[in-house]
């Protein structure tokens, strides 16, 4: 009996000497995405509700996660009722899986096949659900002599319809087409 109490009571001791640390969790974790694939010239399709084409990219190289991909060195073709609508390129996009939203990022270039109008911006989302680009950022349209600057945009896929969030500036740029220019231009030797 004597040496049960030994025990108990050093057990006891041991218990209540030792220090007691709590672990802290952060309140945040982050979680590493794992690679489901990777790939070498990569194309895609996105569709509409109706079946009908939506967009169209290839990209250089892309990365299949859970959820989302990300690719590089992007070209994107917009595609409105089955027709193209523009054209844009752009260094990285990363497609929603869930939704089928695009997030160009990084020299950001579209062209209207309807009247050439460009739209230069360093971020431009495709809404597929909406059929809308839109962005935060500053952008610059350029159609024909007619350059309008401001931060975000909400714009049809081919650049027909646009809306500019803040500070629009336009600026009306005359070309001027120089008699001497066009006779040095002519005049070059051929042979």
């Amino acid at each position: 009996m004597l040496i049960l109490g030994a025990v108990i009571t050093a057990s006891l001791t041991l218990l209540v000497s030792c220090k007691r640390e709590e672990v802290g969790y952060p309140l945040r974790t982050t979680v590493k995405e794992i690679p489901l694939l990777e790939a070498q010239g990569v194309n895609l399709v996105g569709w509409d509700e109706k079946g009908r084409k939506s967009w169209e990219l290839q990209a250089d190289s892309g990365v299949q996660f859970p959820q989302r991909m990300s690719l590089s060195q992007v070209k994107l073709n917009l595609l409105e009722n089955g027709r193209p609508a523009s054209e844009g390129v752009a260094q990285r996009v990363t497609v929603d899986n869930r939704t089928s939203n695009l997030v160009l990022k990084g020299d950001v270039k579209f062209v209207s096949y309807v009247d050439g109008a460009e739209l230069f911006t360093s971020e431009l989302e495709w809404i597929a659900s909406e059929k809308k680009l839109q962005t935060e950022e500053k952008i610059l349209l350029k159609r024909g002599n007619l350059f309008i600057e401001g931060w975000g945009l909400v714009a049809n896929p081919d650049l027909s319809q646009i809306e500019i969030k803040n500070n629009p500036t336009t600026r009306l740029i005359e070309r001027k087409s120089s008699l001497k220019n066009t006779q040095e231009i002519q005049g070059v030797d051929k042979g």
